[in-house]
């Protein structure tokens, strides 16, 4: 097929290379800042693991090119995919706007945006009354089709989807799209079609339940610890329950990232404008925002309230591995705590620290090093936010000669306790009862 992507961050290069690969003639088309003269030159707008690689090789095999003569996308495409971020509702209208002044065939509109419920409805209208004050006929048809991706593992996300959400009442369209996402549909039937307001507010859904799940087992370990429970065996319990399971069951200093909580906050603000109150999701995600600095508060109290010149190493600024963002990272905010308090942090991450120093407005307390044992020279804490594999078998013994005080407080649960006391650590995680 011919297909044109509008929208060249991490969700429409994902797409735009995957598609590519699997025999389509892909054009994808920036529509905010990004640059074509960039995206030729493999220079990307978010680090994400094979994507390079992978559109590189596209380009090569010359079945992916970019453009940014937006109409020349409407010229090519059979399908049209809008992939623009979830605030970048103008760019979409802006689309949507070309495409019924100028198309000429039929054509199958697909959205991936996060945008409120009905978008895709509301986009179809407006699609269907411009052919018809232009007196057209074409069969033009916009689909839900909600992205899944996570950053760090996005191309497998959409090579190998657990689903794949169409919504849609053109069985044409469906049979379209059935045809365009085969390839990765193979092993079994992953599709899943409904209504396009069903396929849109699943994908809310979904953000909604797990961002509830991740902070009530958070709650579950921070109040484990008053019971000097160490909630790692609880989580062997609560896991072993068939209608529970291990997914999204460890505790930690809470979730980040430019879209999880955002989408949350979007569905509880879209509730609100129609009466409803979503309490549950409020408090999920205040409790989500105090959890980010429970480290913090671990550290105010150990050192009697009073954190001024205290030297605190971080390791890990990005919200989760494999990726080099830290919108929303747990990192930031617990900077924050420690820096408004008197601290001096030196921090190092594998990949996120062009990004954090761009998202920094903090005091000048904050010493960024270029690599992990140099974050430890001096400190009287090593606090860790991300769990870059990098961290997982430190030297131990050059840990604890480079810090001046062996003082551990893991926001990830990565180490054991008892081993961490082997190596002469004193060590402090979340939900693993009182300090051992």
């Amino acid at each position: 097929m011919k297909v044109a992507v509008y929208g060249c961050e991490l969700t429409g290069l994902v797409t735009a290379g995957a598609l590519a690969q699997v025999g389509n003639q892909v054009m994808a088309l920036p529509v905010g800042f990004v640059k074509v003269a960039d995206l030729e030159a493999g220079v990307l707008p978010r680090e994400e693991p094979g994507l390079a690689n992978l559109l590189a090789q596209q380009q090569s095999d010359q079945r992916l090119h970019f453009e940014s003569d937006w109409e020349k996308g409407l010229v090519h495409a059979d399908v049209l995919i809008i992939a623009t971020p979830s605030w970048r509702m103008d760019r979409a209208e802006a689309i949507i706007d070309l495409i019924g002044q100028k198309v000429k065939k039929d054509l199958v509109v697909v959205n991936q945006s996060t945008f409120p419920v009905g978008t895709a409805d509301r986009f179809e209208a407006k699609l269907k009354l411009a052919l018809a004050e232009r007196g057209e006929v074409f069969g033009v048809s916009v689909v839900a089709m909600p992205d899944f991706l996570s950053e760090g593992s996005a191309i497998d996300n959409f090579m190998r989807p657990d689903r794949i959400i169409l919504g849609s009442s053109s069985e044409a369209s469906i049979r379209v799209m059935r045809d365009l996402v085969r390839p990765f549909n193979r092993v079994t039937d992953q599709i899943k079609v409904m209504s396009t307001r069903a396929a849109e507010y699943t994908k809310y859904a979904v953000n909604a339940l797990l961002a509830t799940r991740i902070s009530l087992v958070n709650e579950l370990a921070n109040n484990a610890e008053h019971f000097n429970i160490d909630f790692e065996e609880v989580r062997q319990g609560l896991g072993s329950d068939h209608r529970i399971g291990f997914n999204y069951l460890y505790p930690g200093c809470g979730f980040g990232g430019p879209s999880f909580a955002a989408d949350v906050r979007s569905l509880v603000a879209n509730l609100q404008t129609m009466g409803y109150d979503a309490d549950l999701l409020k408090t999920v995600l205040s409790n989500n925002e105090t959890q980010k600095e429970v480290l913090f508060r671990k550290a105010w109290r150990f050192f009697d309230n009073d954190l001024r010149g205290i030297k605190i190493g971080v390791w890990g600024l990005s919200f989760k591995p494999n990726t080099a963002t830290v919108e929303n990272a747990p990192s930031v905010k617990a900077i924050e705590a420690f820096c408004a308090q008197g601290a001096q942090i030196k921090a190092y991450d594998p990949k996120a620290m062009m990004d954090f120093s761009d998202h920094w407005r903090g005091a000048e307390q904050v010493e960024l090093v270029d690599n992990m044992y140099a974050a430890l020279e001096g400190v009287d804490a090593l606090i860790i936010m991300t769990e870059w594999k990098i961290f997982w078998s430190p030297d131990y013994a050059q840990m604890k000669q480079l810090m001046k005080r062996p003082i551990i407080f893991d926001g990830r649960n990565i180490y054991d306790p008892e081993m961490m006391v082997s190596h002469g650590f004193r060590y402090f995680g979340v939900g693993r009862g009182e300090e051992v």
